[in-house]
């Protein structure tokens, strides 16, 4: 099926969060064949990295083994851009560190900026949308992925507190989100919403298809907010209600184990892989975006 888009994630030293995807459709015989080389039954970056040397010795599947993880499709999420605006705009009211603020207020606040800045916070801007209105629609409602929908719109505050209440809870959820779209998609979106050329049924209905997601299990609190994300996404760009409702009830995004799945297995390797090429790079974005198939940062582009 090549709607899917599978994933999985790793983190820097300094917190920057990285997920890397692989289309269903991409070429991924070299996983069978690294691991048959490490003896593994599962290909984990952590197992290979001690191993490199190893396989850059063996020429033709060390060129197979790189091609490979270069189809990869990099997202970040770089929280410390928003915790120094956090930080900025304390300093701007004048208050005083650990007087009128200290690290919780600081990760409260850039928690609820990350998601704002993210496709989850972006949607919650479409006035018109009668999910964001129509309150009956969530009170005590518990969908069929047995999440219970808070009242009120969809806002950071309330997408944070359902995702675990975290900073890493925001990251994780607004990293998907990203992940879920490429930055031309989310600008098309916008630009369909507000009202500078519509998207029709076709269009639409073949994004959100785009947005299918398996990503490797790690966050299940984040799977009902993404799925009715895809849902608020659909009714926005023109899809009916009762075929977006349809879409969140279906599920397009889901949590899947890596030891079957070599999608998830190339996904871990490549996502160790940008993560150690950014350390030693000092966090040169441009060089990572020359290694793989796109780079996208808090959501923009990287150019390669």
């Amino acid at each position: 099926m090549s709607s899917f888009t599978y994933g999985d994630s790793c983190q820097t030293g300094d917190d920057k969060y990285v997920i890397a995807q692989f289309r269903s459709d991409a070429s991924l015989d070299w996983v069978a064949d690294l691991r048959a080389f490490l003896m593994k039954d599962e290909l984990k970056y952590k197992w290979f990295n001690p191993e490199r040397h190893r396989v850059m010795a063996k020429a033709d599947l060390w060129k197979r083994v790189q091609d490979g993880v270069h189809q990869a499709e990099i997202t970040i999420l770089d929280p410390r851009r928003y915790a120094e605006f956090a930080m900025a705009e304390y300093l701007e009211e004048q208050a005083v560190p650990g007087i009128d603020f200290d690290t919780r207020a600081i990760n409260e606040k850039s928690g609820r900026y990350l998601i704002e800045g993210s496709p989850l916070g972006a949607v919650s801007a479409f006035e018109y949308d009668w999910l964001a209105d129509n309150t009956r629609y969530y009170d005590g409602y518990v969908s069929g992925d047995g999440g219970v929908h808070i009242g009120g719109r969809f806002s950071a505050d309330s997408v944070k507190q359902r995702a675990g209440g975290k900073l890493h809870d925001a990251i994780v959820v607004a990293a998907r989100s990203h992940a879920m779209l490429a930055p031309s998609e989310m600008n098309e979106i916008m630009r369909s919403c507000f009202g500078y050329g519509g998207m029709d049924y076709a269009s639409g209905m073949d994004l959100i298809k785009r947005m299918t997601r398996v990503f490797d299990v790690e966050h299940p609190k984040s799977i009902p907010i993404l799925n009715e994300f895809s849902e608020r996404l659909a009714h926005a760009v023109g899809i009916p209600h009762s075929v977006s409702r349809a879409i969140r009830r279906k599920g397009i995004v889901s949590e899947a184990g890596s030891h079957d799945i070599d999608h998830i297995q190339a996904a871990d390797l490549a996502a160790g892989w940008a993560v150690d090429l950014l350390t030693l790079t000092n966090g040169d974005y441009r060089t990572l975006a020359q290694r793989f198939a796109w780079v996208g940062v808090n959501g923009v582009l990287v150019p390669s």
